[in-house]
């Protein structure tokens, strides 16, 4: 088999001549060796006997923000701060720098009154999107032309709710928020929805045929109720219009996602990606096989503290026993969501290897 046809088979629950494995790169590329980053990711996968699967690739659709919108970012001590003016308003956001873990995050979120809220709903109203087919074409000739591509759904990244929470407001003050200015804030959330549906019926044109979006679900974050009325009620048409197109999609969940799994079966998600056990997630993969039986697909496993912290045969036989428990249904092994600095690429040939040697 191929990878492309390795990977389709495993997710529609199909023979395989062995398990699939497409290992998740993130954060961890960075770190490795100078060469092996130079000869680029599908030499990486060559290399080590893996299966590439692009999660996030290219997206089919482009977002025109309005004339009139303005960006300027400065650095402010560790802090960078952007500001973002508009013909009605604006507001700021700032990210504070981490030295030790070369990245950033999140430390002021840009919507915090009512009338910052109303800015970015003159920003939605005033969005138009567009086919992005250059970016889909060098994407499929180049990395995309091995292994399968879950293309990047919709510019946004993620669904309109969960863009809030993560990007725009928080969790505790988009509780606030929705008490608050409730009519404000629900009119914001229907036009990136209604946004994000004409996004997802531009990339139905596409050349794709598995969709991805980074929507980092987790019950950290939201109640299964909210979820259910501002997520999966959005996914779920989503999964209607691919569906009805003979394509699917896939949901990045790499946290807490227990209460949320039979959820996402039922709104229609064809796989789930990154599902991990404790301690990153809380849900081992035996048991969301028990959830889900062969009716969705599973994409992850390996919990990145163990595939950082075990070595050698320990490793070996905690991917066998992955694997074992996955049984049942579709499924693609894979170290779950980003990985850590400092997994080897000795490691990730030893579980190709398994992967390879593994049979049911």
């Amino acid at each position: 088999m191929t990878s492309k046809e390795r990977i389709l088979a495993g997710l529609h629950g199909q023979p395989v001549d062995h398990t699939p494995f497409s290992p998740f790169l993130a954060y961890v590329w960075e770190y490795f060796p100078a060469e092996v980053q130079e000869a680029g990711q599908l030499a990486f996968h060559h290399a080590i006997g893996a299966d590439p699967l692009w999660r996030g690739a290219a997206c089919a659709v482009k977002a025109i923000m309005p004339d009139g919108v303005e960006r300027k970012v400065v650095e402010e001590g560790d802090r960078v701060v952007t500001h973002v003016t508009t013909p009605v308003g604006g507001f700021r956001f700032a990210h504070a720098k981490s030295a030790a873990a070369n990245t950033s995050f999140c430390i002021e979120h840009p919507l915090k009154t009512e009338e910052d809220y109303k800015v970015r709903l003159w920003m939605e109203e005033n969005t138009r999107y567009e086919p992005n087919p250059d970016a889909v074409a060098a994407h499929l000739a180049g990395n995309g032309r091995e292994g399968l591509t879950l293309a990047q759904l919709i510019p946004r990244c993620k669904s309109a709710y969960q863009d809030m929470v993560e990007f725009f407001v928080g969790t505790e003050e988009l509780v606030y928020a929705q008490m608050d200015f409730p009519d404000t804030v629900r009119s914001l959330w229907e036009q990136m929805v209604a946004n994000d549906l004409k996004a997802v019926e531009l990339s139905l044109q596409s050349d794709y045929d598995h969709f991805l979006t980074f929507e980092d679900s987790s019950t950290q974050n939201y109640s299964p109720t909210q979820y259910d009325e501002f997520i999966g009620s959005e996914i779920g048409q989503w999964c209607k219009m691919l569906d009805g197109a003979g394509k699917h999609y896939v949901q990045h969940a790499c946290g807490h996602v227990a209460a949320l799994t039979e959820r996402m079966r039922d709104h229609g998600v064809f796989a789930i990606e990154s599902i991990s056990p404790p301690p990153t997630g809380d849900l081992t993969i035996k048991d969301a096989r028990a959830m889900v039986g062969d009716s969705m697909g599973i994409i992850g496993g390996i919990e990145p503290t163990q595939f950082l912290n075990l070595h050698g045969d320990e490793l070996r036989r905690y991917t066998e026993t992955v694997i074992e428990d996955a049984q049942g249904g579709p499924f693609v092994l894979a170290n779950s969501d980003s990985c850590p600095p400092g997994v080897t690429v000795e490691k990730f040939k030893l579980v190709a290897d398994v992967a390879k040697a593994w049979r049911a």
